[in-house]
């Protein structure tokens, strides 16, 4: 009966889990996971902790995610190896995001010599795409990119990983070429995307991910472009709506194309949306696009390294308003000032400058404005 039970719960899981019902998914595993103490079922009680582990990490509930996760972790035989590593990979992903460089390193070498007792190196991609993930977060894109190149490579050998698809390895690599000022590489990137078989949603919104990165690089026409930068960027942020946000690169590159598009309503509406306008910098990047506007210079994405012989000191392509401009430049400069805090945190957290530095270009690229207006 209590089999029985647990093959009914597994079924409903999987369900719950693809229409990202994650509530229910909490209560089903907390169901498996009393069954499985009950008969002492241990490599059943491991599944179900990474099973309400990750269920409460995709609600953002990380104290119950790593309590939950960290239990799967230190379960040693009957436990399936994978589930333990499983526990491991997603722990480390929470570090990543939240937790203290050295937690994270501690967590890559416990993967690692995992993989090695158990003969499981072909699922050594999962480590190098959080290493990739850790050096991206430090500022250390080429690191990144260096980690990004292994996981696309060693995914192959690897066919026991759901959560990973191709797409899932070729959008970081065309994150870090974004990144690093690489314009053909992105290309070739979004070509490759677009061309990928889309094996889940998350592919689709990826391959929209691809093009609004190439939007941003003053890339026309990227592969499989459908209704132009505006309504890709559109589309994308009513998708984050309808499941609630929480994906923080798709929301930050569709603001950022709406900013290069001058669309200040949208942004402005989008950012008090929960999961969508919580990139620490968009805020100050709306009063910095809008004071550009106003001093008749073209738009120009914050992130996207410009040419060396790109310079405002131009002829301006519009009308120029110079009170209001300074508005905007005083409302980016406060805005910017006001996120100090969180990058000495998070350099902190990372044992890096990358945040206050990458702080310090968003205010100078206010200071290079400031003559403009008078």
């Amino acid at each position: 009966m209590r089999k029985t039970a647990l093959n009914k719960i597994r079924r409903r899981f999987s369900d719950a889990y693809r229409a990202r019902n994650y509530a229910d998914c909490i209560r089903l595993a907390t169901e498996g996971l009393r069954l499985a103490e009950a008969s002492q079922e241990v490599a059943t009680q491991t599944l179900m902790l990474v099973w309400l582990g990750e269920s409460h990490w995709q609600r953002k509930e990380t104290e119950h995610a790593v309590a939950a996760l960290s239990r799967a972790a230190e379960a040693g035989p009957p436990a399936d190896p994978s589930d333990v590593f499983n526990a491991l990979s997603t722990l480390l992903s929470i570090a990543v995001l939240e937790r203290p460089l050295a937690e994270a390193k501690a967590l890559i070498a416990r993967g690692h010599a995992h993989l090695q007792r158990h003969d499981q190196q072909r699922s050594r991609h999962m480590l190098d795409f959080s290493e990739g993930d850790l050096a991206a977060r430090r500022g250390d894109w080429h690191a990144a990119l260096e980690h990004y190149r292994a996981a696309h490579a060693h995914q192959h050998d690897d066919t026991g990983s759901p959560r990973f698809t191709l797409v899932s390895y070729q959008i970081k690599l065309a994150e870090a070429s974004f990144m690093l000022g690489d314009a053909k590489a992105l290309s070739d990137w979004c070509a490759q995307i677009d061309a990928a078989p889309k094996l889940v949603e998350g592919d689709r919104l990826r391959a929209e991910q691809v093009r609004l990165l190439c939007y941003r690089a003053g890339i026309a026409e990227p592969a499989g472009a459908r209704g132009g930068a505006v309504a890709t960027a559109r589309r994308l942020l009513r998708w984050l709506e309808e499941i609630g946000g929480h994906q923080a690169d798709f929301a930050r590159d569709a603001m950022q194309v709406l900013l290069r598009a001058g669309d200040w309503l949208s942004v402005e509406t989008w950012l008090d949306y929960p999961g969508i306008g919580d990139d620490p910098l968009i805020r100050g990047d709306l009063h910095l696009a809008r004071a550009r506007q106003a001093l008749g210079l073209p738009a120009r994405d914050p992130d996207w390294p410009s040419p060396p012989s790109q310079s405002d000191r131009v002829d301006r392509v519009g009308n120029v308003n110079p009170a209001k401009a300074k508005g905007a430049l005083e409302a980016a400069r406060a805005q910017y000032a006001g996120k100090q805090a969180w990058a000495e945190r998070e350099d902190r957290r990372l044992e890096t400058d990358d945040h206050q530095q990458r702080l310090a270009a968003r205010l100078r690229q206010v200071e290079a404005l400031a003559p403009f207006h008078c």
